[in-house]
């Protein structure tokens, strides 16, 4: 183009040509779709570091000039895909912006560049604001989706226009008395000193304009695959600044109003529930952190599924939006007739408003999670669930919004008492299993983040906290469902007819997960009370406790109660280290509120009194609270009042100093005179995990000596632990639990996904031998590490390892007892032991 060569890659304004205004209609040059290719291709390469282009463009308000008019006034689909790409490449929040890579937390954008794309996303969100702008968004859409079969080309553009949309309501808003204080202390802009108006009247004229309807049509399309990621981001933007207990109240007393009077008219509001400054949980999208600049890769090769952006313009044209809505209305026939397949009507009767307040849009909001849940949520849970199945790679953001859509809504269904067939794609064990092998996955990544001290932990903080909430909601939605069912079982129904309901199968599966009810276990073990909060520490015991009332069920109602025991389970929490966590939550008893406060005297109870362990609750942490609570008379229930008095009392009588050390075992060390043939090993570290290992006479003969050592040290224990792990590992290659992946979550996951299966340390025993240099090292002369100073806390089992491998392997560390064999054995060639077998105990005998 000529522009390009006449400025050196900076467009000036007259060497554009995109078009001109002519009587109030805006007319395109015959080299407006080159020219917007071409800044299409240039913005996506420009200097990461200094983005000229974007900046020349910005400096020539090339939106309100020129790309608004065009997506107002132009009908040339070619040259309409192409503005909305560009719009959606100026508009990316600044953080995405900065180079993809994890930088350190003082590693900044410089201050005028932030200045500039800040200032521009705020005028992005202001030209929006006009109506004309989002209804001729919202009727490409509408026509996009009276032309069936979808071609892969008209798939790509519902995708561009959705995630335009949800660049305009990511985009921050300007507020007038912003001091320069404030906007040194908040750079980048977002939500700084605003009051949310703006967002308001997006939300209220999309939804006028019936875009919810078009997001659960959407959702019924096969292709919804290609807009399901854009259209979670969607919707937790529109819930943003709506926590999930201020919508749970608006649900209640808009099921009181309807009860009281039902005859009144569907436009009547209920009262609203003022909660602007509640900070619980999970509760908004805003709260939890979702946010785009969270996926650092949006800034690299373009991808327009994956950047942001925002438009906007100011002033309401109600006659524009009536006119708009009778077009749409002929034009969307076919799409709306799909939709109505799956339930009546859904659009509201939203009347235009230049300044809805809070309470409307809340209203709009409470309405739109009932038709959600029952025409769009099973299909939007199912669909990510398999995404992010099989995908590669595994994005950050991807994630959190996933599991923040599960904490968000499920919380509503029992209480709308929604039937269980709107929620077959989310009450699945496969749903359980993933979020349980994500948040094992979590755990490790920020025991890894948090060794680099000049990273931000806040996402990862935030993503842990996610994870166990997530976990928490699905358990809760499970047992009200189950509470909900017995109800409804008449006295003459067998334990038969309970389990043919899939909801009380799903319970069941729960006594099989292991890997769930060590997760909690883990978490709570791992807990730094340094970068995590106290807050943190409550979900996981919270979710925790619903874990063990939904496993004491299950076990009542189980055919095979023999298969969990939960007294043994139990006594996993009789250590010092998960006394303290439980220590330390108790000491917000008084804001933890009744649920956590039982959560915590239930496991101190089975522990003190159940198990006869009261010692360990003669922690000084415990004895504090428990004083504490004494002293300023709080009400709890007569049966903790009783266990406060009985601990006292205990502790008074015979208390008696104990010597420090885990609860669970002896720390085996090293004895001396071994350090010298400890070190003559380290000298080789390049071994690798290839997928069938060999190994010489010399690497044999050490991996005896390491292994002869380490049985000698006391880590015969340890030694089993990653036996019995490779032998699972072993019986998930062979198929053993296809169709029972939740037996083993982890490692029938890891291998579904493609990846190497994490040996998680679950108990501080075998924490423990991950210190010890030399068992490092042993797992690395197997091929379990890919070296001996590895970062991952977590040894690794390679996923290119075949069963035989792995079985060979598991012999390398001792006989292999048959009770921990759950495949047949001729399911494997013949497998020799290079080495001759050591005599050591047996895992029985650990």
């Amino acid at each position: 183009m000529d522009w390009m060569t006449l400025t050196v890659g900076i467009p000036c304004l007259s060497h554009v040509p995109l078009g001109m205004f002519y009587r109030d209609k805006y007319y395109i040059s015959d080299e407006c779709l080159a020219c917007l290719s071409e800044i299409n291709a240039k913005i996506n390469c420009e200097d990461p570091n200094t983005r000229p282009l974007r900046r020349a463009l910005i400096f020539m308000d090339i939106l309100n000039k020129d790309l608004i008019p065009i997506l107002i006034h132009v009908n040339q689909p070619s040259i309409i895909r192409s503005t909305v790409e560009l719009l959606i490449w100026l508009t990316i929040p600044v953080d995405c912006l900065i180079p993809a890579r994890e930088m350190p937390a003082d590693i900044s954008m410089p201050k005028f560049m932030v200045h500039e794309f800040t200032q521009f996303l705020c005028s992005a969100k202001a030209a929006f604001l006009d109506p004309n702008v989002t209804q001729a968004v919202v009727d490409r859409l509408s026509f996009c989706l009276t032309h069936q079969p979808l071609t892969t080309r008209n798939c790509e553009f519902i995708n561009y226009l959705l995630l335009l949309i949800r660049n305009v309501l990511y985009a921050p808003e300007r507020h007038i008395n912003i001091t320069e204080t404030e906007e040194r202390m908040h750079p980048v802009g977002h939500d700084t000193a605003s009051d949310g108006s703006q967002q308001r009247r997006l939300i209220w004229v999309l939804f006028a304009q019936g875009f919810d309807q078009i997001l659960i049509s959407l959702l019924t399309y096969s292709q919804k695959g290609e807009w399901v990621m854009t259209i979670v981001q969607l919707i937790a933007l529109l819930y943003q600044r709506h926590p999930a207990d201020k919508m749970q109240k608006l649900l209640d007393r808009k099921a009181n109003t309807n009860c009281s009077s039902k005859d009144d008219d569907a436009s009547n509001t209920c009262q609203y529930f003022d909660s602007t400054n509640s900070t619980i949980t999970g509760s908004s999208a805003e709260d939890i952190g979702l946010r785009f600049a969270n996926c650092p890769e949006t800034s690299r090769k373009y991808d327009p599924s994956v950047p942001m952006q925002d438009n906007d313009r100011n002033g309401v044209n109600v006659q524009r939006i009536s006119k708009g809505k009778e077009e749409k209305k002929s034009k969307g026939t076919s799409h709306k007739q799909k939709q109505n397949k799956h339930g009546k009507s859904h659009h509201f009767k939203t009347k235009i408003k230049c300044d809805p307040s809070e309470e409307d849009v809340s209203q709009l909001l409470v309405e739109f999670i009932q038709i959600f849940l029952q025409n769009g949520f099973n299909a939007l849970v199912g669909e990510l669930h398999q995404k992010l199945i099989q995908q590669d790679v595994l994005v950050h953001s991807e994630k959190s919004f996933f599991l923040w859509l599960i904490t968000y809504f499920m919380r509503f269904a029992p209480q709308l008492k929604l039937d269980e067939k709107y929620l077959k794609n989310v009450f699945v064990i496969d749903l359980l299993c993933h979020l349980t092998w994500d948040a094992i996955h979590q755990t490790e990544e920020f025991e890894v983040k948090s060794l680099q001290p000049s990273l931000d932990l806040n996402p990862f903080l935030r993503r842990l906290h996610l994870g166990i909430t997530a976990i928490s909601e699905f358990l809760q939605a499970l047992d009200a469902y189950c509470t909900l069912a017995e109800s409804k079982q008449t006295i003459g129904n067998s334990r038969e007819n309970k389990k043919q309901s899939n909801i009380f199968q799903l319970r069941e599966y729960l006594l099989a997960i292991n890997d769930l009810r060590q997760l909690f276990l883990l978490r709570l073990r791992l807990f730094n009370p340094i970068n995590q909060s106290r807050r943190y520490l409550c979900e996981i015991i919270k979710a925790n406790h619903i874990l063990l009332l939904s496993l004491e069920r299950a076990t009542k109602l189980s055919a095979s109660q023999k298969s969990f025991d939960i007294s043994e389970h139990l006594k996993q929490f009789c250590c010092r280290t998960i006394m303290a966590r439980y220590g330390t939550a108790l000491r917000d008893f008084k804001t933890n509120g009744p649920f956590v406060n039982d959560s915590i005297f239930t496991v101190l109870h089975h522990v003190g009194i159940d198990l006869g362990q009261v010692d360990l609750l003669c922690d000084p942490v415990i004895l504090h609270n428990f004083s504490q609570i004494w002293a300023c008379e709080f009400k709890l229930c007569e049966d903790w009042e009783d266990l406060i008095e009985y601990v006292v009392q205990k502790f008074m009588q015979d208390y008696r100093t104990k010597t420090d050390g885990f609860d669970e075992g002896s720390v085996p060390r090293i004895p001396d005179q071994m350090q010298d043939k400890q070190i003559s090993l380290y000298n080789h570290t390049e071994s690798t995990a290839c997928e069938n290992p060999s190994f010489t006479e010399a690497e044999l003969a050490e991996i005896q000596i390491l292994k002869t050592q380490l049985v000698a040290s006391g880590f015969q224990q340890q030694l089993c632990w990653i036996q019995k792990s490779l032998l699972v590992a072993c019986s998930a290659r062979l198929g053993t639990y296809v169709n029972e992946e939740f037996r083993n979550p982890v490692a029938c996951l890891s291998l579904k996904m493609r990846l190497p299966c994490p040996i998680i340390p679950w108990t501080e025993v075998q924490a423990s031998a991950l210190n010890s240099n030399l068992f490092r090292l042993l797992l690395h002369r197997i091929g379990l590490q890919t070296s001996v100073a590895q970062t991952v806390p977590f040894p690794r089992i390679p996923f290119a390892w075949s069963a035989e491998t792995l079985y060979r392997a598991a012999l390398f560390l001792g006989p292999v007892d048959s009770q921990n064999i759950d495949f047949d054995l001729q399911c494997l060639t013949k497998v020799e032991l290079q080495v001759p077998p050591c005599h050591i105990n047996s895992p029985a005998d650990g």
